[in-house]
């Protein structure tokens, strides 16, 4: 565990991370132009080199429906326990989660949707928390949930928890009060989403450093469910998606920058409380699709964008716009938070990975 030093949500509340953090990012602006946004000629881009051997978009299977890997087993003279499950019992179920989402994934997009009017609205508007530190606390999120190995949608659902509780109660809260406000929606929404969800004597002891109570964090947590009128129901950004995606059938290729983009879009204010978690969503596979194509040839932006923008049933000029002011605000992402380093230290999205860019 780090030494702790400094402000809250800088050094003062860091979980354990690892020892090797992954390199940074490559700035987005070297791969996607501001103004091709929307624009058609592949052409304008710098050119790209690829590091890695990537496969065509026919290739790639549903990243929910990939075959489980054969269990081996080994022949020996002695009797060897055999697993129940055999290997075409596994395809099978594989075949049948793919029939289960290609049969309700259209339908469970139009129940997204729907809730889509419940995105947060004006959650600082009655408090004296500044963006930059709900900025901060988006960014620690990233670095605990991830140093807990916890899943990405318990980050998502986290930050809408947060994000909800503060456009809904009618206590002013000061800055002091963030710290105990994020280490319990993170906490609450350990528990909705983990199998094995983070305790409270962890949260007490190593993530929030003995500077909480187990007290205060359940008397919060009571709080929290009370004035959400103990509902959880909502979508997050990463459930529209995921579920855009396996539609489409382009979960692998587009899934992992489409991430990146998405957290990205929640540290800042602005951007999140001007557009609704489907707008955020859609925004960021739009990007991704234009950066993407960069890399692979066989996906045509032409042809994936407009799918994306009816799927969602989107306006075109409206998702344009938002895929721009999304892209804007990644070019100048470092330079307005340049002591964020969490969401390019953990996460798997590398674009160092991927490309060398020929100036």
């Amino acid at each position: 565990m780090k030494d702790m030093s400094k402000k809250i949500f800088e050094k003062e509340n860091q979980a354990e991370v690892s020892n090797n953090p992954r390199h940074q990012n490559k700035s987005l602006t070297s791969l996607v132009s501001l103004s091709l946004i929307g624009g058609n000629k592949k052409n304008e881009f710098k050119s790209m080199e690829l590091k890695n051997n990537y496969n065509s978009i026919s290739s790639r299977p549903l990243v929910f429906c990939k075959p489980e890997s054969k269990i081996k087993t080994l022949t020996t003279s002695s009797t060897q326990k055999q697993s129940p499950i055999k290997p075409k019992q596994v395809e099978t179920q594989s075949n049948e989660l793919c029939k289960l989402i290609n049969n309700y994934s259209e339908p469970i997009l139009d129940y997204y949707l729907e809730l889509n009017n419940q995105t947060p609205k004006n959650f600082l508007s009655n408090h004296t928390v500044s963006s930059n530190l709900r900025a901060k606390m988006v960014d620690w999120m990233v670095e605990v949930l991830t140093s807990y190995k916890c899943k990405d949608q318990t980050f998502f659902l986290a930050v809408r928890l947060m994000d909800s509780y503060l456009s809904k109660t009618t206590q002013k809260h000061i800055p002091q009060d963030l710290h105990l406000i994020g280490v319990t929606t993170m906490f609450m929404a350990c528990k909705f989403e983990e199998i094995y969800p983070v305790k409270l004597q962890i949260v007490h002891e190593k993530i929030a450093h003995k500077k909480l109570t187990k007290d205060e964090i359940k008397d919060k947590e009571t709080q929290i469910l009370t004035t959400l009128d103990f509902s959880f129901i909502g979508i997050t950004v990463l459930d529209v998606i995921t579920m855009v995606l396996s539609i489409l059938n382009m979960n692998q290729q587009l899934y992992q920058i489409t991430l990146y983009l998405a957290k990205l879009a929640l540290y800042d204010y602005e951007f999140a409380n001007n557009h609704t978690y489907v707008q955020i969503a859609c925004a960021a596979l739009i990007v991704t699709t234009k950066i993407v194509e960069q890399i692979d040839q066989s996906l045509s932006s032409e042809i994936v964008i407009p799918l994306i923008v009816s799927t969602l049933k989107m306006d075109n000029s409206d998702a344009m716009d938002s895929a721009n002011k999304l892209l804007n605000l990644a070019k100048g992402f470092d330079k307005q938070y340049p002591n964020l380093e969490n969401l390019k230290k953990f996460s798997k999205f590398q674009l160092s990975d991927m490309l060398t860019t020929q100036h």
